[in-house]
């Protein structure tokens, strides 16, 4: 029987999101001169892709302090991103003092905004007690919200759930649906479907794959979300 991997997603900066700032085939520098003008406007997307130029120095010195500014600015607006980008500073100790407590609450915020990428890390700290109470079974609910949503790092924990019997029977079948279903998105899902499928009947195998697929079937716009392990 090979081992199981498992994978807990490192905490990481969401993906800059250009909205109105960004100007084909112009300069970094132009580029930021030009996010800066709609971000001062109000502009919430702009704030919060402003925040993230400052946060990887693009087209302007770089600058937490002003990542954080700009996040703030956008959080106000309810932005989920910016929100959720508040928390990683937190998490990290980026231009912060480091406090997992302090993330965890932007966390939370974006994760009821509806961010699948928060949802999935605050049922990480559900899971593993990180700075809450241990509660695998608000875990497993944070997991299902961003798998929803195609969130293949969530999918694949809700697996490794089934698999440990944790917060419910443990259930090959369901374990290698969830992995079949993460496997689009997720770099340990295949070796992990691969490995409990030595475990099981080939009639489980088969049942597993046909509830993957009618899980899919059942969501024909869902766009699969990589799970990328950042350091």
């Amino acid at each position: 029987m090979r081992a199981r991997l498992l994978f807990i997603a490192t905490l990481l900066l969401s993906p800059i999101s250009w909205a109105a700032c960004d100007i084909e085939n112009a300069s970094p520098e132009q580029n930021f001169k030009n996010c800066s003008i709609v971000a001062e406007g109000g502009d919430a997307g702009a704030q919060k892709s402003l925040g993230s130029l400052y946060f990887i120095g693009q087209g302007v010195q770089q600058s937490y302090a002003q990542a954080l500014h700009w996040f703030s600015l956008a959080a106000a607006q309810n932005h989920a991103i910016a929100t959720y980008n508040i928390g990683v500073l937190h998490d990290k100790g980026l231009g912060l003092k480091k406090d997992y407590k302090e993330a965890g609450k932007w966390y939370r915020k974006a994760a009821d905004l509806g961010y699948s990428t928060a949802q999935y890390n605050l049922g990480i700290m559900y899971e593993y007690g990180q700075t809450v109470d241990e509660d695998p079974v608000l875990a497993m609910e944070l997991y299902h919200k961003a798998a929803e949503q195609g969130e293949a790092a969530a999918q694949f924990a809700i697996g490794l759930m089934y698999d440990k019997g944790l917060s419910v029977d443990k259930d090959l079948t369901e374990a290698y649906k969830w992995w079949q279903i993460a496997a689009a998105g997720h770099p340990h899902a295949i070796h992990n479907r691969d490995s409990i499928a030595e475990e099981m009947t080939p009639l489980q195998i088969s049942e597993g794959k046909r509830l993957a697929q009618l899980w899919l079937d059942a969501r024909p716009g869902l766009v699969q979300l990589p799970a990328l392990e950042l350091q």
